[in-house]
């Protein structure tokens, strides 16, 4: 696979997963939780990876990568996290926390993009 391919597709995983949260939160935010059934049952099942065993799932090694590198949410019990998404409790700091991991994604996101480009300049 080019560079510039590469690139592409570790954007794409970082847009889905960080569209996958907006989804929730915006949810959340919104009718309480009531609407983004299917999201709240993939982000709480991307979490729970995440946790246990982050090499089963690319999303989730991608994931673990970016909370790594960017020490976002350092400490989070993500197992807790997406429980409480599934029970539909946002309290607690959950929403915070997922505020901040979608942070996180959007500025690795962001310095994909530059990356694409930057290869393609080549």
């Amino acid at each position: 696979m080019s560079e510039p391919g590469l690139y592409t597709h570790l954007y794409a995983q970082l847009r889905y997963c960080g569209e996958l949260i907006d989804r929730v939160i915006v949810d959340f935010e919104t009718t309480g939780g009531s609407a983004a059934r299917k999201q709240r049952e993939d982000l709480s099942q991307l979490l729970r990876a995440l946790q246990t065993s982050p090499a089963s799932d690319l999303d989730a090694t991608l994931l673990a990568n970016v909370l790594r590198e960017t020490k976002a949410a350092s400490g989070a019990n993500w197992a807790e996290v997406a429980d409480a998404i599934d029970q539909g409790d946002m309290s607690g700091g959950v929403l915070d926390r997922l505020e901040e991991l979608a942070r996180a994604l959007e500025t690795q996101r962001a310095d994909m993009h530059a990356r694409i480009h930057g290869a393609y300049a080549r």
